[in-house]
C-alpha cells in the first residue's frame, strides 16, 4: 500500500513508509519517515550511533498540480556518535537538506515558464510558493550560452529599458532557422566592440550577411568584424521610412482642417454667445483619420469591392471606391504622393533575387525623386542614395532544400522573422509590468524560443545568481529628542 501511494505522488525510495495519511479540502498529508533499522553505523569511524530524537519537516511536493496541494510531513531521526562526536541525520533522496520542496517542484517550475505569457507570480501561486522562490528557481536551474554564428544573421534591437543605459536590447537571431543566437542588454558601441571581439575571427568570417535596419552602428559591422560579410538594409525598414513621412504629412493636412474647425467653433461662440471647448470632428477630419489606409496600405493589399456599408458618421453608403475617393480628393498632393510611393513598392517586388538588375532601376527611382516638388522625395531620394548597396543587397534570395535535395523554398533576405520574434519581448514586459534583470529577462527568452534548450547539471549557487545592490546611505532611524 505504502509503495502504491508512493509511486502516486512520485516518490522513489525504496527506504521509507508513510506512517499517516489524511485529506483537508484540496490538500493531502502524508507522513514520511525511514523504515525502522536494528543499528545506524557512523560513517566517520564506524561505531553505532546513538538517536538524539526524532523532528518534523513540511516539505511541500507539487506532482499533483492541478489537482490539490501535498505537503508531506517528514519525520527525521538526528543521530549522534559518542565515539568520535558526529552528528548527522536521515536523507530522503526526494528532497535537499534546509529545502522545503521537493526535488521534483525546480522542475516543473523551469516546464512552466517555457510559456512566454506566464509570469512568475502566475506560477507561484499554481505551486504555492513565492514569486522569489520561482524567479531564484529560474536563474539557479537556467543560464543559456550564445548559439554559434551562422553564415546569414539579423540583427534588431527591441524596447525593453532595464534602465537608462540598457533602453534597447540586442536580439542577434540566424534567419535560416528563425533561432535566436543571442540577446545582449544594449546596442553600445562598447558592447558590440567587447561581445564580438570576444567571438572567434574564423567564426565570424563565416557570416556572409548581416541584415539589420538603418543604423550606422550595424552597418559598420561587417567593416569592423565580419571582413567577409555584405551589410542588407531590411526592405521593410525603407518602406517603413517613406510611409512614417507619408503619414506626417497626412497629419499637417488634418491639422489645417482642424484649425478650420476651431476657427469656426469660436465664430459660432461669439454668435451664439457661448463657450464650447469642443467641437464634433468635420467630415474632413474624420476622412483624415479612419481612411488614411488609402495612402498607407500598398495597391495590392486593398481589397477592392463595389459592396457598399452605412458609415454612420457620414451619414451615406460608401464602397472602396468611394472612400478612397474621398480621401484623395483633400489634398493636391495626394494622388501624387500615392503615385510616387506606389512605384518603389513596384520597383521593391520586381526585382526580387535580381539585385544586379535592380540597380539600374533604383537609380532611375533616385533621379526622379529627386526632382520632386514634395520634400518627403527628396528625402527619400538621399536616402536611397546613401544607402543604395545595402539595400540593393536586400534583392539576395537563398534555396532552402529538404533531405531529399529537393528546393523547398526560395526566401528573400530580410528580417522578417526578426520582426515576428520582437512581440514576445515586448509580451513578456507587458505581462510582467515592466522587467529589471536583464540576465533573467534574455534566459527566459531564449528558454521559450530555443529547440530542445537544455538546464544545467548543477544548479547555481543562490550567491552567484544574486547581485550586489547599493549601498545605503545614512539616515536618521527616528527623531532625535531635544534634552
Amino acid at each position: 500500500m505504502d509503495k502504491d501511494i508512493l509511486q502516486l505522488f512520485s516518490i522513489s525510495d525504496p527506504d521509507i513508509i508513510i506512517s499517516d495519511y489524511s485529506e483537508l479540502g484540496n490538500c493531502k498529508y502524508i507522513t514520511v519517515e525511514k523504515k525502522p533499522c536494528d543499528t545506524h553505523t557512523c560513517p566517520e569511524c564506524g561505531y553505532n550511533m546513538r538517536s538524539k530524537g526524532i523532528y518534523t519537516r513540511r516539505i511541500k511536493h507539487s506532482i499533483l498540480q492541478g489537482i490539490g496541494n501535498l505537503i508531506i510531513n517528514l519525520r527525521q531521526k538526528k543521530w549522534h556518535c559518542p565515539n568520535c562526536n558526529h552528528y548527522e541525520r536521515d536523507s530522503f533522496g526526494f528532497v535537499e537538506p534546509y529545502k522545503q520542496t521537493t526535488t521534483l517542484m525546480p522542475y516543473m517550475i523551469i516546464n512552466e515558464l517555457k510559456d512566454i505569457n506566464m509570469t512568475a507570480t502566475e506560477v507561484a501561486l499554481r505551486y504555492n510558493v513565492s514569486d522569489t522562490y520561482v524567479h531564484n528557481t529560474f536563474m539557479r536551474y537556467v543560464n543559456l550560452p550564445r548559439l554559434p554564428l551562422t553564415d546569414i544573421i539579423a540583427i534588431d534591437e527591441v524596447y525593453l529599458n532595464f534602465d537608462h543605459k540598457n533602453r534597447y536590447a540586442l536580439v542577434i537571431m540566424d534567419f535560416r532557422t528563425s533561432q535566436v543566437l543571442d540577446i545582449l542588454p544594449n546596442r553600445n558601441k562598447d558592447t558590440l566592440t567587447s561581445y564580438f571581439n570576444s567571438i572567434s575571427k574564423d567564426e565570424r568570417d563565416a557570416v556572409k550577411y548581416i541584415v539589420s535596419d538603418m543604423y550606422n552602428a550595424y552597418l559598420n559591422l561587417p567593416r569592423s568584424f565580419f571582413k567577409n560579410a555584405i551589410s542588407i538594409v531590411d526592405s521593410f525598414h525603407v518602406i517603413q521610412w517613406i510611409n512614417n513621412k507619408i503619414n506626417i504629412y497626412i497629419n499637417t493636412v488634418k491639422k489645417k482642417y482642424q484649425k478650420e474647425n476651431d476657427e469656426l467653433l469660436e465664430k459660432e461662440n461669439h454668435e451664439n454667445n457661448r463657450n464650447y471647448q469642443t467641437k464634433k470632428d468635420s467630415r474632413e477630419v474624420y476622412i483624415l483619420k479612419n481612411f488614411k489606409w488609402v495612402l498607407l496600405s500598398n495597391i495590392d493589399n486593398i481589397h477592392y469591392s463595389f459592396k457598399r456599408f452605412r458609415n454612420n458618421f457620414l451619414n451615406q453608403y460608401l464602397d472602396t471606391y468611394q472612400k478612397e475617393n474621398l480621401f484623395l480628393s483633400l489634398d493636391p498632393n495626394f494622388k501624387e504622393i500615392r503615385e510616387l510611393k506606389e512605384k518603389y513598392i513596384s520597383f521593391n517586388n520586381e526585382y526580387i533575387g535580381d539585385p544586379i538588375h535592380a540597380e539600374q532601376a533604383l537609380d532611375s527611382l533616385i533621379k526622379e525623386y529627386s526632382s520632386s516638388h514634395l520634400k518627403m522625395f527628396r528625402e527619400f531620394s538621399g536616402l536611397l542614395k546613401k544607402y543604395k548597396y545595402p539595400i540593393l543587397a536586400a534583392f539576395t534570395t537563398i534555396t532552402t532544400v529538404n533531405i531529399d535535395g529537393e528546393v523547398e523554398m526560395i526566401r528573400r533576405i530580410s528580417n522578417g522573422p526578426m520582426e515576428s520574434f520582437n512581440n514576445k519581448p515586448k509580451d513578456l514586459k507587458r505581462n510582467s509590468n515592466g522587467v529589471a534583470n536583464f540576465e533573467y529577462t534574455r534566459n527566459r527568452l531564449l528558454w521559450a524560443t530555443r529547440e530542445a534548450p537544455s538546464i544545467l547539471a548543477i544548479p547555481r549557487d543562490l550567491k552567484a545568481i544574486h547581485k550586489d545592490g547599493k549601498i545605503r546611505g545614512h539616515y536618521k532611524k527616528g527623531i532625535e529628542k531635544e534634552h
